[in-house]
């Protein structure tokens, strides 16, 4: 997971400048949006084959796929091919990270999920940290072409490290024979009912809220860092990578013990504070003071929502309810880059107004945690839970 994702964070810090180079400033949003749609609608299929074929299977082809999107780069140096490759490469991201969290969430022991999601999620911090820092430092040394080489290299690294993974096939064998899933094609293409995994509504709900901040964080800190005088337009991702790791160990325990609500709470309160903090910067100590509070809630945010994901989510159909969950990331992305392109406009002027945006997204998060609550979600009777699998 760790080299996937460094795989194409790499890219995040340079793809504004390299699309500005393209004659394309005005579709920056595109960048991540294009990618977070296509995702977004990959994600029933991949929980579908998730349960009914194999974790790894998705991951193969997540990988395949981004490998194949990265090495092609080079030669598409226009506006539209550009644009055409980030929707495919979106598709990667669909496919790989369903199969691996429900690897995971098969895996956890009921009382210790938040400690075991902390632990996982410190690889997609090191990942989209390390990956976004290194970006403009290959970038620097071996310019954009090298920079798609070398992200095509890590993607070859995580592909070849899927083999050695372990997978319990047993339950996945036995859901798809007891629902009938026969065909190729039942196995593959999700129906209505499939698509989306209504027990975890109330976490992809923050989810989407607390992505839409994230998504304007993804597309404007490059053109905030090259307007404050960095080099490396990594660097604010480096900072808050080093944050991340530190609160998401703590912060999986937290929410064993406190629940997975309450650890959403406080990163709501976080979150508010990063973008309030980011609107108003003026100087890169602030930057990275921001850089600061947004890892502290992202931090907090995310084993919380893995974790309450895997809780709610029916036993057989792990993979839906992390597909739906991923779904409402991608989304959320895309609604936060289409509300920084709408309101930056290309122009440091409008960062402050942009990020006040994101911080009324994080309210409403909060307001939603409070005022909506959670029941148990009955089980329907399975022979695969009276079997114990």
């Amino acid at each position: 997971m760790f080299l996937f994702l460094a795989s194409f964070n790499m890219l995040v810090p340079e793809m504004n400048s390299y699309l500005d180079s393209l004659g394309g400033a005005d579709y920056k949003w595109l960048i991540l949006g294009l990618w977070a749609v296509s995702a977004g609608l990959m994600r029933p299929v991949s929980g579908k084959i998730a349960d009914n074929i194999s974790r790894k299977s998705v991951m193969y082809a997540g990988l395949i796929v981004s490998v194949a999107v990265t090495f092609i780069y080079p030669f598409f140096a226009t506006v539209t091919g550009f644009l055409v490759l980030r929707l495919l490469h979106g598709f990667s991201t669909g496919l790989q990270p369903t199969g691996a969290t429900a690897l995971i969430a098969d895996i956890i022991p009921q009382g210790r999920r938040g400690e075991a999601m902390g632990i996982f999620g410190v690889t997609f911090t090191l990942g989209y940290g390390l990956g976004a820092g290194w970006g403009s430092l290959v970038k620097q040394e071996f310019g954009m072409d090298g920079l798609f080489y070398c992200c095509g290299c890590l993607g070859i690294a995580s592909l070849l490290l899927i083999p050695f993974i372990y997978e319990n096939r047993e339950i996945v064998k036995r859901y798809s024979a007891e629902s009938g899933n026969v065909t190729l094609w039942d196995k593959v293409i999700p129906k209505w009912s499939e698509i989306l995994g209504p027990e975890v509504w109330i976490p992809s709900v923050v989810m989407l809220l607390t992505a839409s901040l994230a998504g304007i964080f993804m597309m404007t800190v490059p053109d905030y860092s090259a307007h404050l005088g960095y080099e490396n337009k990594g660097y604010f991702w480096l900072t808050y990578m080093l944050v991340t790791i530190v609160i998401r160990l703590i912060a999986g325990k937290l929410t064993d013990r406190f629940g997975p609500r309450n650890n959403l709470l406080a990163a709501c309160v976080f979150l508010i504070a990063a973008a309030v903090c980011m609107a108003n910067v003026q100087t890169q100590a602030q930057f990275e003071l921001c850089s600061v509070l947004y890892g502290l809630g992202s931090g907090l945010a995310s084993p919380a929502l893995f974790t309450w994901t895997a809780d709610l989510s029916h036993p057989v159909h792990k993979g839906r309810g992390m597909a739906t969950m991923f779904i409402a990331l991608e989304f959320g992305i895309l609604i936060g880059n289409a509300i920084a392109q709408y309101v930056y406009q290309n122009n440091p002027e409008n960062f402050g107004e942009t990020y006040y945006w994101g911080a009324m997204l994080s309210f409403l998060a909060l307001i939603f945690l409070l005022v909506f609550k959670d029941k148990p979600q009955p089980v329907g009777e399975s022979s695969l839970l009276d079997d114990g699998l």
